[in-house]
């Protein structure tokens, strides 16, 4: 439970004091969840009101919902909550009737009926979209879809109908925000060029500039690395300002806001210059100017010693027609030349801008600072102020203005909690629970030492300055240290020509943190053996004082390691590969090539397969491969292949205008998998043309590698029972497929009359979500929808069918049963057992397990109506009987409690897995999901 807390704010240069008040109690999440997949997906626009101001409605990430406040009254209330798609970042209302989810995971967006409260149809949209916003003709809907770079613009009122398709000249769209008129739909890109690109090598030659710091005594002569330049004044230079001009034949601009022209969608505008990641944006509702946040990569500063402490400077823009971008400075009292600052710094700092808006009558521009949990106010006229740091619940990502009431309300991730800001003062008026959290203690624990800015020397920089959201900032850094020191081999390399690491490496690219568990050693050159080796950099690089703590360091890894890819969207529904005529290229044929096809061509792994070294699942064995072998001048560690396909969309070739100036390998200098194998060291067994084919071949299977998580995982499919619905049909049977085959789980929402229902598909028929009911098959299922009365079903990670399925609070109690009692279903502290009257009228069969997850035992209540015979057996995944529990002929009726040791017939523990309880009495059966965890 969250703690009773005191926020102080300060506005305007004067505190104000007085602000104790109790945060409302956020639902008790329990340690273990076999049911969660991590994925930590960014918001976007978080929160959204309806037209009227009546209702706010804001995204529940981790439980896949939308929450609906009243906001009419003193303070919000939460009216509903909606099962959307996986991994919702954005709402946005199309009227007050209706409103637009953005799915990051589902690829999708949920269209949601307000009166309903359901949702009325799916719309598939792309692969990881971000933002949605309505204008031009009709209301159109503009959909930012991220690794396509594209906005679709859709029709609401024929979603059959195709999109227009705008390309963005910029990578990975994000915000969306519409001008009063509609005219004009604005979008930020979150990964600018920043105007960098890296030399190879071999480019950059002998010329490399020379090392400040000097190199320390006693250390070897560098190896050649490649160089990172910039573009300065019409020309690539340097950090020593030397020019490259003759080496860079491409362009890569910056383009970070991009204006589109809803008449004729299509871009008539780009703005640059502003920050190498953005993050919000917003537009003033009076004069349309727009307001954009992110924060800018100090790649210039090279060399750890140098760039110790402000990797990242922290910014806000302000655009307005015919003017140049007025970039502010969200931190001008930080001075980052004395590492680490002063106490000061940190007290004030604002940092992860994620989030902004505008004040209802444009005089103020609100910023969330999520690496310190404070929201900054900006002063927009002229160049723009910081006139006030205000503390917030944690984590906010989202602000949003009441155009109606004189407030603010703030999303705070860490906690899932609504805030309520008076604009008067920036008081605090209340803190709300969005929902029910299904996220583990351990990863919200752990949250605030991946975000947070205490980590850093000046407050305002943490580990998700670069590894945005547990992944990437697409940028490859120059953090080597000329006065630092050599690393050895690491053990356990069978390579004998692996020398040790030198501290200067020259620029390498920012590796993911996701699917971190079995790649072996960590970084580039394997430098680092854990995560906790990578305590020291909060010192040398962060510019913090000192060390995290053991125990910090400890919760830190518990955030991190959990952290997982999406599925890869290079594959089929059913996570095949596609395949291809002789002559175009087969992901399939990569597949047997990579895996059958003798290719090295460079001892000491002389006819080695792809397989050997990039082995499965992940893509690398761990071992390192001396720099002759890969015709590189560094050893470097067999790099994993799960996220080749975000790093296309560079091109080293003349006259060709870039979104990105990096791409693969460890310094991002090589712009496509087919040059790089064309190297020497990879021998394809044909002559030109045939071996060109080979290596088109295995490039897309190398797009296309599995990412450990199956396509159908976030796949979703809505019926209404119209015509549509037989199309629909044949998706819904690659689902139920993927899910016989253990690739997913798979769980039905959707209302019965005016109740939300659920169900988990589970031995070929889904089982809802009240006990006393019989199963359905799946045309029973389907049978159910009509219009108003629509059903989703969705594709979830293993394991989690059953909570998101039909017992979302994990407390042993089917949500329906619950709603029938009158608890809530999205409370694990509110069930039939706390409804007043419970003990004397519980109603029969499997009441609760407890724990559940459990480690070694857990104890199953039950509750029988009557007397007569009674069995409690427990069953294996394949339905084999694991353990008698209960067999009694004369059971009486009323409350029972039965102990599973987590033991078999035999007497032996059992396996980790899920398990089934079921208790069979007065001719009914129910069943529960047991997991063991150990």
């Amino acid at each position: 439970m969250q703690a009773r807390g005191v926020l102080a704010a300060v506005v305007f240069g004067a505190p104000l004091v007085g602000l104790s008040m109790p945060l409302a109690p956020i639902p008790t999440t329990p340690e273990a969840a076999s049911d969660f997949v991590h994925f930590e997906s960014s918001h976007v626009h978080p929160l959204a009101l309806t037209p009227d101001g009546t209702r706010l409605l804001v995204v529940n990430t981790p439980d896949g919902r939308l929450s609906v406040f009243d906001v009419t009254g003193s303070a919000p209330i939460r009216v509903a909550e909606i099962p959307v798609g996986l991994e919702p970042v954005s709402v946005a209302a199309r009227n007050n009737g209706e409103a637009w989810v953005i799915n990051a995971l589902s690829d999708d967006a949920s269209v949601v009926d307000l009166q309903t409260m359901n949702v009325r149809a799916t719309l598939p949209v792309g692969d990881e979209p971000a933002d949605v916003v309505f204008a031009g003709v009709g209301g159109a809907a503009y959909v930012s879809v991220s690794r396509e770079d594209v906005v679709k613009v859709y029709n609401p009122s024929d979603l059959a109908a195709s999109p227009v398709v705008i390309p963005i000249p910029g990578r990975m769209p994000r915000a969306l925000a519409r001008t009063g008129d509609g005219a004009q739909v604005l979008v930020d890109v979150f990964h600018s060029s920043a105007e960098a690109t890296v030399l190879s090598a071999a480019e950059a030659g002998d010329s490399l500039p020379p090392l400040d710091p000097a190199l320390g005594a006693g250390l070897p002569a560098p190896p050649k690395t490649g160089l990172l330049i910039k573009r300065s004044n019409g020309h690539w230079t340097d950090a020593s300002g030397h020019l490259w001009d003759s080496k860079v034949p491409y362009s890569v601009p910056a383009v970070e806001v991009v204006s589109i022209a809803t008449v004729t969608n299509t871009v008539t505008a780009t703005a640059g210059g502003m920050a190498s990641t953005l993050m919000g944006l917003a537009i003033d509702p009076v004069t349309d100017a727009v307001a954009v946040t992110g924060t800018y990569a100090a790649m210039e500063i090279q060399l750890e010693p140098n760039i110790r402490g402000r990797m990242t400077a922290q910014r806000a823009a302000i655009l307005r027609s015919a003017q140049p971008p007025a970039v502010v400075a969200l931190n001008p009292h930080i001075n980052y030349s004395s590492v680490p600052g002063p106490s000061a710094d940190a007290d004030s700092a604002l940092g992860m801008p994620t989030g902004v808006c505008w004040a209802a009558d444009g005089t103020r521009v609100y910023a969330t600072s999520m690496a310190t949990n404070r929201i900054g106010v900006i002063e927009p006229a002229g160049l723009g102020s910081i006139v006030a740091r205000v503390p917030t619940v944690a984590g906010p990502t989202g602000v949003i203005a009441d155009p109606v009431r004189p407030r603010l309300y703030v999303l705070g991730r860490h906690h899932e909690q609504l805030q309520t800001l008076s604009t008067a003062d920036l008081s605090s008026l209340a803190v709300s629970a969005i929902g029910f959290d299904p996220t583990p203690d351990a990863i919200v624990n752990g949250r605030k030492f991946f975000y947070g800015g205490f980590t850093s020397g000046h407050g305002d920089q943490s580990c998700a300055s670069c590894h945005l959201f547990g992944d990437v900032d697409d940028f490859a850094w120059n953090l080597g240290d000329p006065v630092g020191s050599m690393s050895p081999v690491p053990p356990g390399m069978i390579d004998p020509l692996l020398m040790p690491a030198h501290p200067v490496k020259g620029p390498m690219m920012t590796q993911s943190l996701r699917g971190l568990g079995g790649t072996g050693l960590l970084h580039w050159r394997g430098d680092r053996a854990n995560l906790t080796a990578f305590n020291a950099a909060f010192v040398s690089l962060m510019g913090r004082a000192t060390a995290l703590a053991d125990s910090e360091m400890t919760a830190l890894a518990d955030f991190v390691l959990p952290l997982a890819y999406p599925p890869n969207p290079n594959r089929r529904l059913d996570r095949s590969l596609a395949d291809a005529p002789p002559g175009q290229p087969s992901a399939k044929r990569g597949e047997t090539f990579f895996k059958t096809v003798a290719v090295f061509a460079r001892p000491p792994f002389t006819g080695a397969r792809c397989v050997t070294c990039h082995a499965f699942p992940a893509g690398t064995n761990g071992q390192f491969v001396d720099g002759g072998a890969i015709g590189g001048p560094q050893d470097m560690k067999i790099p994993h292949l799960r996220n080749l396909h975000t790093k296309v969309g560079f091109r080293d070739s003349t006259g060709v205008v870039n979104k990105r100036g990096m791409a693969f390998t460890h310094d991002g200098s090589v712009d496509n998998l087919f040059e790089f194998l064309r190297s020497a060291n990879f021998d394809f067994g044909s002559p030109g043309a045939i071996a060109d084919e080979k290596r088109r071949d295995v490039e897309s299977f190398l797009l296309a590698f599995d990412t450990g998580l199956a396509p159908a995982i976030g796949a979703q499919v809505t019926f209404d029972g119209g015509g549509q619905d037989a199309a629909r049909r044949a998706r819904l049977d690659t689902l139920v497929q993927q899910a016989a085959v253990g690739a997913c789980d798979l769980i039905a929402k959707g209302r019965v009359g005016s109740m939300p229902r659920g169900w988990h598909h589970r031995g070929g028929v889904w089982e809802p979500d009240r006990v006393a009911e019989a199963s359905l098959s799946t045309d029973g299922l389907l049978g159910l929808a009509t219009v108003g009365h629509e059903l989703t079903v969705t594709g979830v990670p293993v394991g989690s069918g059953q909570r998101a399925g039909v017992d979302r609070d994990r407390d042993g109690f089917l949500d329906a049963d619950e709603l029938d009692a009158g608890t809530d279903p999205g409370d694990p502290g509110s069930s039939p057992l706390t409804a007043v009257g419970a003990d004397a009228s519980s109603p029969p069969g499997i009441l609760v397990l407890r724990p559940s997850p459990f480690a070694e035992r857990t104890t199953i209540e039950y509750a029988l109506s009557r007397s007569g015979p009674a069995a409690m057996v427990v069953f294996d995944l394949s339905g084999r009987r694991v353990r008698n529990l209960v067999h009694d002929e004369r059971a009486v009726p009323g409350r029972h409690a039965v102990t599973w040791d987590g033991r078999g017939i035999t007497g032996l523990a059992v396996s980790p897995g899920i398990y089934f309880v079921r208790l069979t009495a007065d001719g009914h059966t129910w069943r529960r999901t047991l997991v063991r965890l150990r």
